[in-house]
């Protein structure tokens, strides 16, 4: 259970991003009222004729239905004006609608047959893991800002290019992420730092999150962290184990940089078990290559991933050495 400060905050979240669509809807409406003064004219008279019909409604009540019909009439023809003008000069039909960040809820938290809308739950998760990191990083690194000018054309030691490569992943991800609710296995990410695990796993869980899914990402450590605080009674809070077996997706960065513990493995086991048994995605990015997580860990538990995951393997030149280079960090 989520405690009240969280809430609050949470519901005051909502409360600013509902002021900026507002604030967002304004500008647009007062930018086409400046370049078009009649679609203005044409509004304010809308709103004068609404008033004027109302009041007429209230003053003589047994004239109603003709009161409505004059109204109608001229509210068709004042809309067919500035349905004219708005398409002639192409603007967008959007443009004095809100556009609200979640378009289930509104930006109000809450679905319409009052049940919490997955960007409500999605929004605890971020608090009860402290994930405001990945809640910045999605809103540089998604699939429309990734960019393949850092993978080399060029084939390498009998492999395809690590722009061929990088185009497969990314393409692989996309299809994931485009049938995520009937995929059967999750995708494992792995090779050397800087090639783009972190960014592509990020774009997956965006569009997740976009798509009314909830995700957990969490560095393995943090993961152990999160087990081991339960198991040995420092945080009692079920919740937090149970959002790592039934989130939509959960992202496991980094595995293999954790501290070792037989404990640690049997629970990842039972999490990879439940989760896959259960429908649940799971993304594994690890620094590590497959001989060295079975090294690492076990061929048993390298079995299980072959079962249950479809391998990946980053390769080329480390984007952030390829940026240091350039001169572009």
């Amino acid at each position: 259970m989520a405690d009240e400060t969280v809430l609050n905050k949470i519901i005051d979240e909502y409360e600013v991003m509902r002021i900026k669509a507002a604030e967002k809807r304004k500008i647009r409406i007062n930018e086409v009222y400046d370049k078009f003064p009649r679609i203005e004219e044409i509004d304010k008279e809308i709103y004068s004729r609404g008033l004027q019909n109302t009041g007429n409604i209230l003053k003589n009540p047994e004239k109603k239905d003709e009161f409505n019909k004059d109204y109608s009439e001229n509210l068709k023809r004042l809309n067919a004006e500035k349905n004219k003008i708005i398409k002639e000069n192409g603007i967008s039909e959007d443009y004095d609608k809100y556009d609200y960040e979640c378009k289930i809820c509104n930006d109000t938290g809450y679905k319409e047959n009052g049940e919490k809308c997955q960007c409500f739950k999605q929004k605890l998760i971020n608090e009860a893991y402290n994930m405001s990191n990945m809640s910045q990083m999605i809103k540089t690194q998604n699939f429309e800002t990734f960019s393949f000018d850092y993978y080399s054309k060029e084939d390498k030691d009998g492999d395809v290019s690590p722009y061929e490569n990088i185009k497969k992943i990314y393409d692989n991800c996309k299809r994931f992420c485009e049938n995520f609710d009937s995929e059967e296995k999750g995708m494992i990410f792995y090779g050397p730092t800087g090639l783009g695990k972190t960014f592509l796993s990020c774009a997956v869980a965006k569009n997740i999150m976009d798509n009314g899914k909830t995700v957990i990402y969490l560095r393995a450590a943090r993961l152990f962290s999160i087990y081991e605080d339960y198991k040995f009674g420092r945080n009692n809070d079920f919740s937090a184990i149970n959002n790592i077996y039934n989130a939509d997706l959960l992202i496991i960065d980094d595995l293999g940089t954790e501290p070792p513990g037989k404990n640690n493995i049997s629970f990842l086991f039972d999490v990879i078990n439940e989760r896959m048994a259960n429908g649940k995605k799971i993304i594994i990015n690890t620094n590590l290559q497959i001989s060295e997580l079975t090294k690492l860990y076990s061929m048993r538990f390298t079995s299980r991933l072959y079962e249950y995951f479809m391998m990946y393997k980053f390769y080329g030149e480390d984007i952030r050495i390829q940026k240091l280079k350039k001169g572009t960090v």
